[in-house]
């Protein structure tokens, strides 16, 4: 953490908003980062995202998770769990509006190096055999296609009014946290699995929805992959057929 600080008060140190038309002009704040807003860092409310409704989190993720909690729970802190808002809605807009050009930015700075493009995201037909048929985000989305500015404008209406929505629903937390302020913060996994086969990274909504809300939001490491306590759980009710897939990815390798 205290690199994060390190690198986030160097940057805004350097007064951005004097290059960059773009920037809020806002300079740093001792008293923000010490949280003065939020009981100065006393006695805060997390809330957990256990599962975000798409993709089930593996049983290493789970335990981080729990382990989390417990030592939040120690220092004093209050957990509570986090309910999904509106997230598939979500899920879609930021998607929609991520290939809205149909790619073309991406094959033209690629087209650049004159190296092929790499396409990592999408399983070779000789993957891991619990290989999707397409990624759920397709399955929302559709073909990408070139939407004209009209489309394009519609969509980030869209993204606007979700953003307000989520918002209100993060507020209304107040009535459960117990410290007369909405949840501190929002805790989940960074992604629903740990290390896949080539071509398995399928599921990316656990960030994207930080993206989407345009929430401020850092990764740190809790634990690692144990066979011994990480045991594959038995099927869930899935929500749609990549969490199936992911689900039947991760149970082999515990056996």
């Amino acid at each position: 953490m205290s690199g994060v600080k390190i690198f986030t008060k160097a940057v805004i140190d350097a007064k951005p908003w004097t290059r960059d038309p773009l920037v809020v002009r806002k300079p740093w704040s001792e008293r923000e980062y010490a949280l003065e807003e939020h009981g100065g860092g006393q006695n805060l409310c997390f809330a957990i995202m256990w599962d975000n409704g798409v993709v089930k989190p593996h049983p290493p993720l789970r335990r981080a998770m729990e382990m989390t909690k417990e030592a939040l729970e120690a220092a004093g802190h209050n957990v509570i769990d986090w309910e999904p808002h509106r997230h598939l809605e979500i899920y879609k807009n930021a998607e929609t509006i991520f290939v809205a050009d149909g790619g073309h930015d991406y094959r033209e700075q690629c087209a650049l190096s004159g190296e092929p493009v790499i396409e990592t995201m999408v399983p070779p037909n000789d993957a891991y055999p619990s290989q999707l048929s397409e990624p759920f985000v397709k399955t929302l989305v559709g073909e990408a296609s070139h939407l004209s500015a009209y489309d394009l404008w519609q969509l980030h209406k869209e993204k606007r009014e979700l953003r307000k929505s989520h918002h209100d629903h993060w507020e209304r937390t107040v009535s459960r946290t117990g410290t007369g302020r909405p949840v501190d913060a929002i805790i989940s996994p960074a992604v629903a699995y740990t290390a896949v086969p080539h071509g398995m990274n399928t599921d990316s909504f656990y960030t994207t929805l930080c993206n989407a809300m345009d929430y401020t939001t850092s990764v740190f490491p809790v634990t690692f992959v144990d066979a011994a306590l990480d045991k594959p759980q038995p099927p869930h009710e899935f929500y749609n057929h990549e969490d199936e897939a992911i689900f039947n990815l991760c149970a082999p390798r515990f056996k």
